[in-house]
Parts: C-alpha cells; sequence; structure tokens
C-alpha cells in the first residue's frame, strides 16, 4: 500500500510540475478580468467570422479555457501528491513502531532468543494449550489442568510403550507451554510424575 501511495504522489506531484511549467498558455499571465475581457472578444470572433479565422479564434479560445482550468488541477493534482506522500509516510511510521512493538523484549524469555521469535514460541505456547498467548494466570492453570487429565500416562497401562512415551512427550511440552505463558523457569519433567 505504501509503494502505490508513493507512486501516486510521484505521479501527482510529476503531472503538477508539468501543469505549472510546460501547460502553461499564452495567457497565463493574464487575470482573471483580463481573461473574461478576452474571452468575450473571441466569442463574439467566432460567431462573426468564418474560415480560417474562425478557426484560430475557436483554438485561441480553447487554449483561454485550458488556461482558466489549469490552476484548478495544478491545485488537485498538487494536494493529490501531498496527500498520497503523507500517508504513506504516516504509514512507513505506524508499520515501523508496530514493528518495534512486536520485537519489545518479554522478560519471560529466554535472553538469547529475538523478540520476534519470542512471540512466536509464546503463539505457539498458546495454541498448545488452547488459549490466548494474553490470557489470565488463571485461564492458562485451568487449560493446563485439564490437558493433563486428558493425556493422563495411568490411562494407557498395557498398551503400546510407545504411545506411553508420546503421551509423556506431549505431557511435557504442555508443561513447557504454562512455564512460557505464566513465566516461570521450565522445569525438567519427570515422566513418573502425575502417574497414579
Amino acid at each position: 500500500m505504501r509503494i502505490l501511495l508513493f507512486l501516486v504522489a510521484l505521479l501527482s506531484g510529476g503531472y503538477a510540475g508539468y501543469l505549472a511549467t510546460a501547460a502553461k498558455t499564452s495567457y497565463a499571465s493574464y487575470s482573471p478580468a483580463q481573461l473574461d475581457q478576452i474571452e468575450a472578444e473571441q466569442s463574439r470572433l467566432v460567431n462573426k467570422t468564418s474560415g480560417d479565422e474562425r478557426d484560430q479564434h475557436l483554438i485561441s479560445l480553447m487554449l483561454l479555457r485550458e488556461e482558466r482550468g489549469r490552476p484548478f488541477k495544478l491545485q488537485v493534482a498538487g494536494g493529490v501528491a501531498g496527500l498520497s506522500l503523507l500517508s504513506a509516510l504516516v504509514l512507513t511510521i505506524v508499520s515501523g513502531r508496530r514493528k518495534d512493538s512486536q520485537q519489545e523484549e518479554d522478560p519471560y524469555a529466554p535472553p538469547t532468543e529475538s523478540g520476534g521469535a519470542r512471540q512466536l514460541d509464546r503463539n505457539r505456547a498458546a495454541a498448545l494449550l488452547g488459549v490466548r498467548p494474553d490470557a489470565p494466570r488463571g485461564v492458562i492453570e485451568a487449560a493446563l489442568q485439564a490437558q493433563l487429565a486428558e493425556k493422563d500416562p495411568s490411562q494407557l497401562a498395557g498398551h503400546d510403550p510407545s504411545l506411553r512415551q508420546r503421551l509423556l512427550q506431549q505431557r511435557e511440552e504442555l508443561l513447557a507451554a504454562s512455564h512460557l505463558l505464566l513465566g516461570r523457569r521450565e522445569i525438567s519433567f519427570s515422566p513418573d510424575e502425575n502417574q497414579g
């Protein structure tokens, strides 16, 4: 969007520059009152003459009317250029601030990770627990207890050991996710914990 706005500003500014310089007609130095008088005379001559002479008066009348519209077009083009440029600059500043705020340090994350990776880890941890990254402590703890109850290894007595191992790994991931969201240091999970 910013690139588009910069392009619009550039094109409008170029058009405004063209109108201010190259598009000037021979009537550019006249005041509006003088242009009124000249237009009235040219209109009278168009009605009075014929042939090539009439065509020349029509061309002069057309140039005069273009000159009348030129200042307005110049103002519009300049306004569009200025507004587009201002909008592009505001979007640039806002997106820069947004990136900075996303990269602010999380006091609970390990110091070696970058801000973006930290936020991604918090998002992943929240998704694993089924909560929002900014969920209250009680919600996170309740979600953890519900997930751990679902993945109770005592329910797998007599089943395939690899299934039990996978369940224990999932429990460890849930605990790590809750530690990250709650700001606790991660404590290694013992497979013998929480067994009935």
